[in-house]
Formats: structure tokens, C-alpha cells, sequence
């Protein structure tokens, strides 16, 4: 029987990973553990002609990205011609090709990854085309309390930075039913997967866990993630089977997969 996997990105994302899930007879459960909301008094229209003034749009996370291109949707604005996309890995393509057929000029637009794992914001400030940035335009569109490092780095490559705060993380908890949930799974020693994509999601999911009788064998089953930091981060909170896959919904589905022909 292939585990039910509990979701618990910000809600846009599990839907589409859901999605993805689904189209390959996986069943998944949505308990986002960060609730998303657009910045507050974001200007879709001085947005738009920021990012038209830049060569480079370099987005933080898929949140962002699902935030800005929502905003720039809703105001019928387009993506600006010759300002290209820098992503931190596959998980943010995945949630920009979901726009590419929704947004007028995006699916033009060039783009740039890191070319290998680990997949963040520092591999990506390691591409060429981000070596030497004198007068060029950057937009790096974030969180508002997002990491400063890589601004600092933008900067003294002489870029012209514009760092936006595109939308505010707030923290959620499992939905009412996860209790009940949980616990059914537990007694039925059922097949259950957890896919966290941040370690501060797996350390609020833990303190929730520990308060149940079947803490042990919750933090027993496999946690799905993408990154060394996050994987190290998860046990040290007491998660025991991490298993690190692939980026993106293809890297998640491989790994459910393979610890079902398992």
C-alpha cells in the first residue's frame, strides 16, 4: 500500500504537489505548516515597473514567487520583456512553470539555477551571469525578515538592488482532525509519509506530535525532504527516518516510490 504523505507546505504549493501526487496514484493529506499572505499594501503596477527596470528578477522561494505573479495577474500586468528569473532550485520552477500559461511574457522570460544541489539562494548568486553586476538592475523578491546575506553579496558585485518584500509568513498549526487523524494512523500502524520543505515547519510539526500517545511512532515514519540544512535541522528535533530526495515534485515522487517498491 504507497503511504499517504502529509503535505505541509504553504497551501499553494501542497496543491499543486497534491496535484502531482494524485496523477501517480499518491495519495496526500494538505496540513500547511506556513500560512502566506501578500505584503501588505503591495503595488502590483510600481512592482511591474520595478521589475521592468532590472535585467535580473532573482525570487527566494516559491511563495514568492506564487505571491508576485498572482499580484501582477490580478492587475492585468504582464512580465516586463528582457528581465530575466533567477530560481534557487526545481521546487521554484516547478511553481513558475505553473504560471508560464497564466501570465502574458513570462514563459519568454530567460532563466537561471544552480546548476547543482545544494539548491538555495547561495548556489544561485554562484551562476556567471551573477558574477559581475556593475549598474545592472536586481530585484530580489522575498520575505519581509528573509536573509540578508545574499543582498550584501548582490551588492558589492556593484548590482543596482531593489529588494522587495513580496508577502509575510505566518506560522500555522495541523488542521483540528490531524489529532484524530494521527492517531487512527498510528493505531492502524498505517502507511504514512511526511514531506516538510522547512526546518522551522518540522520543528512546530514536532512540538504538536510530542503532545499526542502516539508521538513515537509519528516521529518514526519517513520525512521527505530536499536540503542537508533542513534534513540535520529535522532530526535534530526529533524526527528519526529523514530521508533526503531530489528537488521538485519529480524528486518527491521518486522518493515516495522508492521506499514503496522498498
Amino acid at each position: 500500500m504507497t503511504a499517504t504523505v502529509v503535505l505541509t507546505q504553504p497551501a499553494s504549493r501542497a496543491g499543486a504537489l497534491s496535484v502531482v501526487l494524485a496523477s501517480h496514484g499518491i495519495p496526500a493529506a494538505c496540513w500547511p505548516m506556513t500560512e502566506i499572505d501578500e505584503a501588505p499594501g503591495l503595488d502590483a503596477a510600481a512592482l511591474a515597473r520595478t521589475l521592468a527596470g532590472c535585467r535580473w528578477a532573482l525570487f527566494a522561494s516559491p511563495a514568492a514567487i506564487d505571491v508576485t505573479m498572482g499580484a501582477l495577474a490580478r492587475a492585468g500586468q504582464g512580465w516586463p520583456a528582457g528581465t530575466g528569473v533567477g530560481l534557487i532550485g526545481p521546487g521554484s520552477r516547478d511553481a513558475l512553470e505553473g504560471w508560464d500559461a497564466r501570465l502574458d511574457g513570462l514563459e519568454r522570460a530567460e532563466r537561471i539555477e544552480p546548476l547543482a544541489p545544494p539548491y538555495d539562494a547561495d548556489a544561485l548568486l554562484a551562476r556567471t551571469e551573477l558574477a559581475r553586476l556593475d549598474g545592472v538592475g536586481v530585484a530580489v523578491l522575498r520575505r519581509a525578515d528573509g536573509r540578508e546575506a545574499w543582498l550584501h553579496a548582490l551588492h558589492e558585485r556593484g548590482a543596482t538592488l531593489h529588494a522587495m518584500a513580496v508577502y509575510a509568513a505566518r506560522d500555522a498549526l495541523p488542521p483540528p482532525e490531524a489529532r484524530g487523524w494521527l492517531a487512527a494512523a498510528a493505531a492502524a500502524d498505517a502507511p504514512v509519509a511526511f514531506s516538510i520543505a522547512s526546518a522551522d515547519a518540522g520543528a512546530r510539526l514536532a512540538a504538536f506530535v510530542r503532545a499526542l500517545d502516539c508521538a513515537a511512532w509519528v516521529l518514526s515514519r519517513p520525512v521527505l525532504t530536499q536540503h542537508p540544512r533542513i534534513a540535520q535541522a529535522l532530526r535534530a528535533h526529533g524526527w528519526t527516518h529523514v530521508v533526503r530526495h531530489r528537488p521538485g515534485a519529480a524528486g518527491l515522487v521518486a522518493a515516495i516510490e522508492s521506499a514503496h517498491d522498498a
